[in-house]
Formats: structure tokens, C-alpha cells, sequence
């Protein structure tokens, strides 16, 4: 199915979050090796509660986790954690450099002395994005529930604003490949670029402990598809 890439979209739909559950699973090797890339085991808060693959993973080895939809739910938390995990490629939702200032900001004030911040980027891929933007390209397919769920997608890069604009298009087929059911809904992801948004964490007083290119805790290359960040106050 390759090498799935994107972060759940803002969509509750359950037969949306069922098939990216669905293609996500080959994943979860990676997100069963997070605990090894911190010390931080107790007070836990998770951002992007609709990867429920990820947050399952994740109670399999955080044993006090607290789950929130997004970074605004912060402002009703009182506590401070130990550690604090963006859901898979869930920080590429905040869409321009000052909202993400500001993320970090907050994410500062809730964190534990010696406390660690997880949070992973698709990194950009120029050559990604040569596709006509008018057209709808086939993504994969797969079966839940005796339906066959077909995914396509059409997209177009503002290379001005570094934001990725996403249409997707779900169509459900019983067994024989009759269409039962289309379902569309869009995405909206940024591009942040490695000095970015390494300038951005310093500016805030956090540290940049270590960057992988895997949540395996893998070397980051030139040419790595992911960029997995270790922050510490």
C-alpha cells in the first residue's frame, strides 16, 4: 500500500476514521517505539485524539495519558505533564509560522521541569507536487467490513504560503463494485522547513534535544521523508 504519509484529516466522519485506521496499520510498528525515545513514562498528554491507532499504541506503554482534539483544548488543562506527544504529523495542521510560535508557546507553559515535547513533519518534497491540480489521482484501496473502500485524492502546493490544499475523495463499493457511497472532504497541511521551524523552537526557550527521521529513533538524511523532533525545556 506504501508509505502513507498524511495526517488524519479534521473530519469525524467514522467511515472516514475507519479506512485511515484501516491504512494506517503498517505504521504502528513505528508508533510501538516511541516510549524508547524518551525517559518520560508518567503524566502524558496526547494532541489529535481522531488517530486512534496512534493513541492506542501509545496506552500500551504511557501508563497516565490524557487525550485532547487539539492544541486550543490546552487552555482548559491545568496540569503540567511530563511529556507531550502530537499525534502522528498532527502539528502540520497549524498553518502558518505564528500560530505555530504560539503552539510552542503554550506547549512551554504546560510542560514539566525536564520535561519532553514528540512531534513529527512530512518534510518537504517538491517532486510530490508536480501532479495536475485540477485532476483526482487513485491513492489506494482496501476492505472493511465487507465494502471496498477506494481513496483518491487531488492537491495543489502554494509554494508562497508552504500550505498543501487537499481534496479527498472516499468512494464505498460493495463486493461486486457497486457504489454505494462517496464521501468528500479537504485538508489543509503546511510545509515547514527544517530552519524554520528549528529557528521557531529556540525562540521560545525549548531545546532540540535530538532529530530522527523515524519515531524508530533512525538517523535523519539528506534526503529522509520525516523529520521526528525530541524537545526538552
Amino acid at each position: 500500500m506504501g508509505k502513507f504519509l498524511f495526517s488524519y484529516p479534521l473530519y469525524t466522519d467514522s467511515r472516514v476514521i475507519s479506512f485511515y485506521d484501516k491504512i494506517n496499520l503498517p505504521r504502528l510498528l513505528y508508533y510501538d517505539q516511541i516510549s524508547s525515545l524518551t525517559t518520560s513514562t508518567s503524566k502524558t498528554l496526547v494532541i489529535g485524539s481522531n488517530n486512534t491507532v496512534f493513541v492506542e499504541s501509545l496506552k500500551q506503554s504511557f501508563s497516565e495519558i490524557i487525550v485532547i482534539d487539539e492544541i486550543a483544548d490546552l487552555h482548559y488543562q491545568t496540569d503540567k505533564f511530563s511529556l507531550i506527544i502530537f499525534s502522528d504529523f498532527s502539528f502540520m495542521n497549524i498553518l502558518d509560522a505564528e500560530n505555530q510560535r504560539e503552539a510552542f508557546r503554550i506547549l512551554l507553559e504546560k510542560l514539566e521541569h525536564n520535561g519532553e515535547i514528540i512531534l513529527n513533519l512530512e518534510l518537504f518534497n517538491g517532486d510530490k507536487f508536480l501532479e495536475d491540480p485540477s485532476i483526482s489521482s487513485f491513492v489506494c484501496q482496501t476492505e472493511i467490513d465487507n465494502e471496498i473502500f477506494m481513496f483518491f485524492t487531488r492537491q495543489e502546493y502554494d509554494y508562497f504560503s508552504q500550505i498543501l490544499y487537499q481534496n479527498f475523495t472516499l468512494e464505498i463499493l460493495n463486493l461486486s463494485g457497486e457504489l454505494k457511497n462517496t464521501l468528500k472532504f479537504d485538508q489543509e497541511i503546511r510545509y515547514t522547513f527544517l530552519p524554520e521551524i528549528k529557528h521557531l523552537i529556540k525562540l521560545v526557550g525549548l531545546e532540540i534535544k535530538q532529530i530522527y527521521s523515524s519515531f524508530d529513533g533512525s538517523q535523519l538524511l539528506e534526503n529522509s521523508d520525516e523529520a521526528v523532533f525530541i524537545l526538552g525545556k
